[in-house]
């Protein structure tokens, strides 16, 4: 979650309450990785997330995702205890490192967890690298959250939700490490980023300035230094998080490790392009890739 200043607008009479999103939730993460065993290895032995199908990446999935080229390349898809399919793994050995603090793109996966504290203790000597320990954050004491790196320089979000925080809507946890509820974006214009994913989902989101902690250590910036955000709403209490970070770097033209697509669930009239899946994660599904302002692969998903 972003930590808004006292300030941070709260919806206004405009904002009608049967506005429904038409975008949301998230139906799955992707994760490039030079060593996808690896990786899996690492989130069922450290974040209590289960193996449910090991196969080769098909093309309609390859192409759905935004990467036709990695079409044969093996693959993983995992599921939280409880059974929810929300984390795909493809490997890719000659992968970029990335490092998506310092380029536009998706940023970070904002993954709800049962007990934060627990949690982060559990990841010491692990593949995950605690980068900011757990806190409150300042939007809530509800709400608590570590930030760490995990083996394929991907960025997660740990988060704690104790309750309801109005206005955003969150779920409910139901795991120890449940699912991605919020893809944080980093973009080189909040305005247009939001723009795009207003249009997909028919709602208006939430504009202010926040600090972004783990970017500004990151970063050298000074741990208050405050950036444009916005948050989205979406169905399923999702979210979509939007940070333009000044001095940012473009994404890489090859294909670098970590997070690399995210697929949401769609409401909309079906998009004529959009393809019908028979396997992999999409399966009985109708499937079509988009590519935002910050060259963010994205994916939806007509049930």
């Amino acid at each position: 979650m972003p930590e808004p200043s006292p300030t941070t607008p709260a919806p206004g009479p405009g904002a009608a309450p049967d506005n429904t999103p038409r975008l949301g939730p998230v139906a799955l993460c992707t994760l490039l990785a030079r060593d996808g065993q690896a990786l899996v290895d690492a989130y069922t032995g450290y974040l209590h997330q289960v193996m449910v199908l090991a196969d080769t990446l098909d093309a309609i999935t390859a192409g759905a995702i935004g990467y036709p080229e990695l079409s044969g390349a093996r693959c993983w898809l995992l599921a939280n205890a409880r059974g929810r399919r929300w984390l795909q793994v493809v490997e890719y050995a000659a992968a970029i490192p990335g490092d998506s603090l310092a380029s536009y793109g998706w940023l970070a996966m904002e993954v709800l967890v049962a007990d934060v504290d627990s949690l982060a203790a559990g990841l010491n000597g692990s593949p995950f690298e605690i980068l900011r320990p757990p806190a409150n954050l300042d939007v809530s004491d509800r709400i608590r959250a570590c930030q760490v790196k995990g083996p394929a320089g991907e960025l997660l979000y740990l988060t704690q939700v104790d309750s309801e925080v109005p206005p955003f809507e969150l779920p409910v946890c139901e795991a120890p490490v449940d699912h991605l509820f919020i893809p944080v974006l980093s973009t080189p214009s909040r305005e247009r980023s939001l723009a795009e994913y207003s249009a997909l989902s028919g709602t208006d989101g939430l504009s202010f300035d926040t600090r972004v902690t783990v970017v500004n250590q990151a970063r050298g910036f000074d741990l208050e230094r405050r950036h444009p955000v916005a948050t989205l709403q979406l169905r399923g209490q999702a979210l979509i998080e939007i940070d333009e970070i000044a001095g940012t770097r473009p994404p890489s033209p090859g294909i670098c490790s970590g997070m690399a697509s995210v697929a949401f669930y769609c409401d909309n009239q079906r998009n004529p392009a959009s393809i019908a899946a028979t396997t992999g994660p999409f399966a009985n599904q109708n499937v079509v890739a988009g590519r935002g302002c910050a060259g963010e692969r994205f994916t939806l998903v007509y049930p």
